[in-house]
C-alpha cells in the first residue's frame, strides 16, 4: 500500500510538471512581453527622426537599421542606413552588431514589418523604435515595389458595434524557444505573419465556422464601439500579455490582430508567435477592413511622406558597429529581403 501510494504521488507530480512546463518555459518570454507592451509600443515620426539627425550632436544618432529588400536599399535609403535581413537580425551574428547603447530606428516598406521586429528588438532590451509607416514616411521612392496603404484601397466589408468576449480557460502554448533571443530567431527565421483583408473576410464567410480566427482589436474602446470586424473581441494591447488573458486565447486556434494601422498589432504578433501562438497581423489594420466615420486616427497618405533626401549605396555604405561580431556586406546583400507574409491564408481544416 505505501509503494502504491508513493507511485501514485510520483505520477501526481509528474503530471504537475508536464502541465506547468509551457507556463514555466513561457517564464522570460512573457515576462519581456508584459515589461514592454505594459508602456506602450515605441514608434518614431519621420520629422522626429530627421530632426535628430540634423540637430548638430551625433552623438545622439540613432542607428538606423533597414530591413527592405538590398535592391530597393540600393536605390533610396535614409542616410546613414544599415541594410540588414529580417532573418539575420535575430542570429547571434545579427545581434552582436546591435548597439544597446543607443537607439534603433528599424525602417521596412511600410511599418508593418519593421513594427514586429521593433517589438521582438524592445524584448530582447534593444532601444528600438518603429518608423511610423516606414519609408514612405520618411520619403516615397519610384520603383519601390511596396507603397503604404490608402483610404481608396479599403474593401469597405460590414462592420459590427455588438460586443464580443473571450471566454474559455486554456493551457499557455509552448514557446518557440527557451529564451526569448531563441523565440524570435525562431520566429523571424520563417518570415513573419500578415493576413490581407480579402483572406480573413474568405475565411469568416467560407461556410465553416471550426476554421474562424480569434479576432482581437487593439484599438481603444470607444472606437471599437463605432465598428468593429463582427465577432472581434477588444483587448487593450497594454493587458493582452498577461497570464489572465492569454489563459482566454484557445492555442490551437489562429488568432488574428488589428488596429488603427497594422503596426500596433504587427508588435503583438511578432510576441504571440514567439510565445507559441499562431498569430497574424492585419496589413495595415481596420482601415484595410472598412473605413469607420469618426475613428481616431486613419491610414497613411501620400501628402504625409516628408519627402526628406536619400542616399543610395553608390555611396560609401554607413559602417556596422564593433560590439562583438563581424558582418560581411556581400552575405547581407545575399541574404536579401526579409520575408513579410503578406497575404498568408489562414488555415483550413
Amino acid at each position: 500500500m505505501h509503494m502504491k501510494r508513493l507511485t501514485f504521488v510520483a505520477l501526481s507530480v509528474l503530471l504537475l510538471l508536464s502541465l506547468a512546463a509551457p507556463a514555466l518555459a513561457q517564464g522570460p518570454i512573457l515576462d519581456a512581453a508584459k515589461a514592454y507592451f505594459a508602456e506602450g509600443t515605441k514608434n518614431i515620426k519621420a520629422d522626429a527622426l530627421y530632426e535628430n539627425l540634423h540637430d548638430g550632436d551625433t552623438t545622439n544618432d540613432p542607428f538606423i537599421l533597414d530591413t527592405r529588400k538590398a535592391e530597393d536599399f540600393a536605390k533610396a535609403h535614409i542616410p546613414g542606413a544599415v541594410n540588414m535581413s529580417v532573418a539575420t537580425i535575430f542570429t547571434a551574428q545579427g545581434l552582436a552588431q546591435l548597439p544597446m547603447d543607443k537607439d534603433i530606428v528599424v525602417i521596412c516598406y511600410t511599418g508593418q514589418t519593421s513594427s514586429q521586429v521593433t517589438a521582438a528588438l524592445r524584448m530582447l532590451g534593444y532601444k528600438a523604435y518603429n518608423l511610423l509607416y516606414g519609408m514612405p514616411g520618411w520619403a516615397l521612392i519610384e520603383g519601390v515595389v511596396a507603397y503604404p496603404f490608402s483610404a481608396d484601397q479599403s474593401k469597405g466589408y460590414e462592420v459590427s458595434k455588438e460586443p464580443a468576449a473571450l471566454s474559455g480557460s486554456y493551457s499557455l502554448p509552448k514557446p518557440l524557444g527557451e529564451t526569448v533571443a531563441a523565440a524570435a530567431e525562431a520566429y523571424f527565421s520563417k518570415g513573419t505573419k500578415n493576413i490581407k483583408a480579402d483572406a480573413l473576410y474568405e475565411n469568416l464567410h467560407d461556410g465553416d465556422a471550426t476554421n474562424d480566427p480569434v479576432i482581437l482589436d487593439l484599438r481603444k474602446a470607444e472606437d471599437y464601439a463605432l465598428g468593429h470586424i463582427p465577432g472581434a473581441v477588444n483587448v487593450p494591447v497594454g493587458k493582452l500579455f498577461t497570464p489572465e488573458t492569454l489563459a482566454m486565447l484557445p492555442p490551437d486556434r489562429q488568432i488574428v490582430t488589428y488596429c488603427y494601422t497594422g503596426q500596433t498589432s504587427s508588435q503583438a504578433t511578432a510576441a504571440l508567435n514567439m510565445l507559441g501562438y499562431d498569430a497574424y497581423s492585419l496589413l495595415f489594420g481596420m482601415p484595410a477592413w472598412a473605413m469607420v466615420e469618426g475613428v481616431s486616427a486613419g491610414p497613411f497618405d501620400a501628402s504625409k511622406s516628408m519627402g526628406y533626401a536619400v542616399e543610395g549605396t553608390a555611396a560609401a555604405p554607413a559602417a556596422l558597429p564593433t560590439t562583438g561580431g563581424v558582418v560581411l556586406w556581400p552575405a547581407l546583400a545575399a541574404l536579401g529581403a526579409a520575408a513579410v507574409g503578406a497575404g498568408l491564408a489562414l488555415r483550413r481544416r
